[in-house]
């Protein structure tokens, strides 16, 4: 005879076998669609974060977003159509999280007008307009944190062409040691 707790018991007691024990499938979450942990006690969701967020719509949770780059309603319906995307999705399929547009926006808060205009003016130092510029900014105002970190979007300083970028990063942005190669230069000239 098999030793069972009393809920399998009367599971043994009224079917005559032990169901498979649906607890250690793999359940997915229902915002996100990342895999549930195993042992955690929740069915529908992977985290608190997720659970919060899929209660605070109380099921009735929106199916489009807006694209913060485009400005373009968006569904959040999957393209399988299985399942909706997470309702903090900024943006739309054309856009993408990964394309340079989005990057800048969410690293520096540019958005793709602004870089289009400097893209027109050239770079802020030589004038040259070249394929792409490099945003410049304050590194001692928000020094790098993390794999994915943001500037305040106030330390912006301008649209470097990347010899202008390189230049200024190798001199360290030190004012004072500019004026000594301006200075340097002047007296070699």
């Amino acid at each position: 005879m098999q030793t069972v707790c009393d809920s399998h018991r009367v599971q043994l007691d009224r079917h005559g076998e032990l169901r498979p024990d649906t607890w250690s499938k793999e359940w997915v979450c229902v915002v996100c669609g990342a895999g549930v942990p195993k042992g955690s006690g929740r069915r529908k969701h992977c985290s608190r974060g997720c659970q919060q967020t899929d209660s605070r719509y109380n099921g009735r949770r929106p199916t489009t977003a807006k694209c913060r780059l485009c400005g373009q309603d968006f569904s959040l319906q999957r393209r399988t159509g299985a399942r909706l995307q997470r309702t903090d999705t900024q943006w739309c399929r054309t856009c993408g999280r990964e394309s340079p547009e989005a990057r800048r926006y969410l690293k520096y808060g540019i958005t793709p007008e602004e870089y289009a205009a400097a893209m027109n003016r050239g770079c802020d130092i030589c004038g040259e307009r070249v394929g792409a510029l490099h945003i410049d900014h304050d590194h001692s105002c928000c020094p790098p944190r993390s794999k994915q970190w943001r500037t305040c979007g106030q330390c912006v300083r301008g649209f470097l062409c990347g010899s202008c970028n390189r230049g200024l990063g190798l001199l360290k942005d030190d004012p004072n040691v500019l004026r000594s190669a301006i200075e340097y230069l002047g007296r070699k000239a």
